[in-house]
């Protein structure tokens, strides 16, 4: 898990005022394939309390730290990625075809509709997260054993 670790650092520094130093190398998809390799094989070596105990843990760090830091509504300046269900992303579609047609909002995209979603505080109480944990722990679950 260091290496992922080291990957959140990472993202976290580029977005970080510092002084100039080298130019980071990107990830080329060889290094990104060895990340994940090397975290499914610790992931493995792991006992299913203990794996579910650190990416509980890593993820609440995460969300409640995004949260307390980036209370802006700045847009990012890149997109980030990160993968759903298709039937999350057909009602996805679905919600912004009904604010185009039925609205008449032209201009409605994908992100707005994921970001007017998101960008509710009340998503981001421990309670709320806590309410969450067993979604989390059996999507978790579905994408590591490739269900």
């Amino acid at each position: 898990m260091a290496d992922y670790e080291a990957l959140l650092n990472a993202e976290k520094k580029k977005h970080s005022p510092s002084p100039p130093s080298a130019p980071e190398v990107p990830f080329t998809p060889e290094k990104t394939e060895q990340i994940k390799k090397q975290t499914t094989h610790q992931f493995m070596n792991q006992s299913p309390e203990q794996s579910i105990n650190q990416s509980t843990r890593r993820s609440l760090d995460q969300s409640m730290s995004h949260f307390f830091s980036s209370a802006s509504n700045r847009v990012m300046d890149k997109p980030r990625g990160f993968y759903i269900t298709e039937q999350l992303n057909q009602r996805i579609d679905e919600a912004v075809r009904y604010y185009q047609e039925k609205h008449h909002l032209k201009k409605v995209d994908r992100s707005i509709v994921v970001t007017t979603l998101l960008d509710n505080e009340v998503n981001w109480t421990e309670e709320t997260l806590d309410l969450l944990l067993e979604k989390v722990i059996r999507q978790l679950t579905n994408r590591l054993t490739n269900r």
